[in-house]
């Protein structure tokens, strides 16, 4: 039986990974290794400034469950220790959606994915959107999951048994807010920006300022993840390839420096 370990940056209670992980505890062998709490966008950092503190919880539901005090990015180390032998990584299903690479390099979700395949592993992040009043509280989640779990598995279940398509480091896969048995999954690219920055400036009862950031969405293009999820309402996945540059970017960084 294949051994997959799956996390999040919503904590251990998140209904997201609650739901994923009954799904996947059914046919594979799961240990989920997640932080204690809410570590959303913290990308992919990892903890070297002090020790992580590791709780066993036993097993539950089918699968062991193992807490730590540190980051997503941190789960992966710590399952390597604390697993051995692991198939594949899956992080997610986060609440809120990580489209583009915009959010991508910022959610603590694609972040494990992303240390997971740069340590040599399989790794699929997910994610879906949400209701603003769902991002920082993911247990309040008025959604059942049920077919973006099953949509999860069949592709955890492709990778365990192909392997990643070569030159694909990760996926990336998000749904939006509501699917049924039509939507369709679509293949797509990362768009670059989903969303331009805007900050919002206000005064506490002092009278001292403080700033609210948040995002705006821009349009997308076609053939985007932003603009199949977004605009389209299908369900998008996206390869995630780390080596971004080429030889030839180099020669042509060469020819910059050089002339």
């Amino acid at each position: 039986m294949k051994r997959i370990v799956l996390t999040n940056d919503d904590g251990p209670y998140g209904s997201g990974l609650l739901k994923l992980a009954d799904t996947l505890a059914k046919d594979m062998e799961l240990i989920v290794v997640v932080p204690d709490s809410q570590r959303s966008a913290t990308g992919k950092a990892l903890t070297f400034n002090r020790p992580i503190r590791v709780y066993e919880h036993g097993e539950k539901n089918g699968y062991r469950l193992v807490t730590h005090d540190g980051t997503p990015a941190d789960s992966v180390p710590l399952a390597q220790e604390v697993v051995k032998d692991i198939d594949m990584f899956v992080s997610g299903i986060n609440s809120g959606a990580n489209i583009g690479y915009q959010s991508m390099l910022t959610s603590g979700t694609v972040g494990a994915a992303f240390e997971a395949a740069m340590q040599g592993y399989p790794a699929l992040a997910t994610s879906r959107v949400v209701n603003p009043q769902e991002w920082f509280n993911p247990r309040d989640s008025r959604h059942e999951y049920d077919r973006e779990c099953e949509i999860t598995r069949d592709i955890v279940k492709r990778v365990l048994k192909k392997g990643l398509p070569e030159g694909i480091d990760a996926l990336n896969l998000n749904f939006p807010c509501e699917i049924n048995a039509d939507t369709s999954i679509i293949y797509t690219k990362p768009t670059i920006v989903r969303m331009s920055n805007d900050v919002e400036r206000r005064l506490d009862p002092n009278g001292s300022p403080y700033y609210w950031l948040r995002g705006v969405e821009k349009e997308a293009a076609e053939g985007t993840d932003a603009y199949e999820v977004i605009k389209n309402g299908n369900i998008s996945l996206s390869p995630i390839i780390i080596e971004s540059a080429k030889n030839e970017d180099v020669e042509k960084l060469r020819a910059f420096m050089e002339d």
